[in-house]
């Protein structure tokens, strides 16, 4: 597979989600994600988050993707992007590195610029 990666993806939900819905939301994700050609999707744990990350409530609704950063990153995002489209109140970040792309209800072409500009960045990295 070439260099492997690891990607954080954060499922928000909405403003009334809690951490018990979102563990829900990143579970059904995951399960697509793994249909891709990835090394591992497994939920984010509390030793695998953010410095100053505290209890389930920082890590709930995250997962912690291991791919292929060439070819894998791209079908990432469009994976997460069509779950995300079937229910305009979800909402996902994809963080690779410090870098977030947030996938949400806007517009496809906006969406779209938006991730394109987001993959360009990487590029160099594969």
């Amino acid at each position: 597979m070439g260099d492997v990666a690891s990607v954080v993806v954060r499922v928000l939900g909405d403003e009334h989600s809690d951490d018990e819905e979102r563990a829900e939301l990143a579970q059904a994700l995951r399960a697509e994600l793994l249909q891709l050609e990835v090394e591992s999707v497994d939920p984010l744990r509390a030793a695998d988050g953010p410095a100053g990350a505290k209890g389930l409530g920082a890590v709930a609704g995250s997962l912690l993707v291991r791919l292929g950063v060439t070819t894998g990153l791209r079908a990432l995002v469009a994976a997460v992007r069509r779950w995300a489209a079937r229910d305009a109140a979800r909402s996902v970040e994809i963080q690779f590195g410090d870098d977030v792309l947030k996938v949400t209800g806007i517009s496809e072409e906006r969406q779209e610029e938006l991730i394109e500009v987001w993959l360009e960045r990487h590029r160099s990295r594969g």
